[in-house]
């Protein structure tokens, strides 16, 4: 699989403006310099950003024109790098803090989770159990996948929110006893261990991004 460093510009121009589609808007101006760009499928074991630095440190996006397959987490907490992907992404999570990620379609073991309010997360049709929201710019659909509403009580647009929605219907040992929302390290260390989260007779949710 070809494998480059290119500019922002170049990338973005090899995509036909797919780039600047999805990421111009989301807050500032990019500002992407290094894009490292796989033109076709990429599989990668373990940590997914701990595989990109060994390919290559410093690179502020990585774009990926096929299918992404990790055997192992996505979290970009960091503002750089950003991650494009124009196939399936295949991965136990996809976590996002201040950086922008863009991907087509996916599949997701564990959970998605976007958290903070710098930064985007945005997807296509996905397959997860879980979504949570902490105050994040999230455009995500999850036909199936249940909602937690981590940031405040607003149940609107969400399967369980901050408060009594989440202390009643998760085991404790994934609820923090003082703001009363998930404890999202907690919450996926059971879900790895295949131990339950939710209390017996708990609603089962399944908003799906609705």
């Amino acid at each position: 699989m070809p494998i480059s460093s290119l500019s922002y510009a170049d990338a973005d121009a090899r995509l036909g403006g797919a780039l600047s589609a999805v990421f111009e808007g989301a807050g500032a101006s990019p500002g992407y310099g290094e894009v490292l760009f796989f033109d076709g499928d990429l599989t990668l074991d373990g940590d997914f950003l701990d595989a990109v630095n060994e390919l290559r440190g410093g690179v502020e996006l990585v774009v990926v024109t096929g299918d992404l397959t990790v055997n192992g987490p996505i979290a970009l907490y960091a503002d750089r790098p950003g991650l494009y992907v124009g196939g399936h992404t295949k991965a136990e999570t996809l976590e996002g803090g201040e950086a922008e990620i863009y991907i087509h379609d996916g599949t997701f073991t564990h959970l998605v989770y976007g958290w903070y309010n710098h930064g985007s997360l945005r997807t296509g049709t996905v397959e997860t159990p879980w979504v949570i929201d902490y105050d994040h710019a999230m455009d995500v659909y999850a036909p199936g996948g249940r909602w937690v509403n981590n940031y405040d009580d607003d149940a609107d647009d969400a399967d369980f929110a901050v408060g009594d929605g989440i202390v009643e219907a998760f085991v404790p040992e994934v609820v923090d006893p003082e703001d009363h929302c998930l404890n999202v390290d907690e919450f996926l260390d059971r879900l790895r261990a295949g131990l339950p989260v939710l209390r017996p007779g708990a609603p089962d949710g399944g908003r799906g991004g609705e």
